[in-house]
């Protein structure tokens, strides 16, 4: 009488691919993590360089609003020598 036994390998090779799927999957995690990380990173810079140019663009806006200041622009009309004129002429068409 003959004896049949099943393949005994294939045991061996089903922990074989479980253990290979698990590591696969345990890179593919650690590299997603990894962009997640570098993503945010960016995003922080980029969030601090977003507050730096809100600072300059608030710095800016002030010297702005002092040069058309109205105080400030009668002063450099008087220094400049320009005077203020009530009944202006303007250019026009004559029909």
């Amino acid at each position: 009488m003959t004896i049949i036994q099943p393949a005994k390998n294939k045991n061996k090779l089903s922990v074989f691919i479980i253990l290979a799927v698990i590591f696969i999957a345990a890179g593919f995690y650690i590299y997603e993590y990894n962009l997640i990380v570098n993503v945010n990173y960016h995003i922080g810079a980029l969030e601090k360089t977003i507050n730096d140019y809100r600072s300059t663009n608030a710095d800016l806006k002030s010297q702005y609003y002092k040069l058309t200041d109205p105080l400030s622009l009668e002063n450099f009309a008087e220094k400049s020598g320009l005077i203020l004129d009530q009944q202006p002429k303007r250019l026009g068409f004559n029909q």
